[in-house]
């Protein structure tokens, strides 16, 4: 199983995520759903890192990015030969020309 490491950027947008949804949406019930959904996610990206699809872009990146859906969410995530870094959680219908890679 390989060592889950969030970047703070992934920790911001989670939280914002969430936040956005309890909050403002009034909704604190599809905020745990939400959370849940992310947590199972997490454990299987532990688990089966390679297991979903490539993240493709004409912009040159450093490192191989994978992504997978979480409800109207999706999170990016690269794989190391020791651990996987969650790099971003964003919408869905978000512009994602800019920031994934960060």
């Amino acid at each position: 199983m390989h060592k889950i490491v969030y970047l703070p950027l992934a920790e911001s947008d989670l939280m914002e995520a969430l936040d956005y949804i309890a909050t403002k949406l009034d909704a604190p019930q599809a905020a745990r759903n939400l959370l849940a959904a992310f947590d199972d996610t997490v454990r299987s990206i532990a688990q089966f890192p390679y297991a979903y699809e490539l993240y493709r872009t004409d912009r040159p990146m450093r490192d191989e990015i994978r992504k997978v859906p979480v409800k109207n969410y999706v999170l990016y995530y690269a794989v190391y030969q020791d651990r996987v870094e969650i790099r971003r959680f964003i919408h869905g219908r978000r512009d994602r020309s800019k920031g994934i890679e960060e």
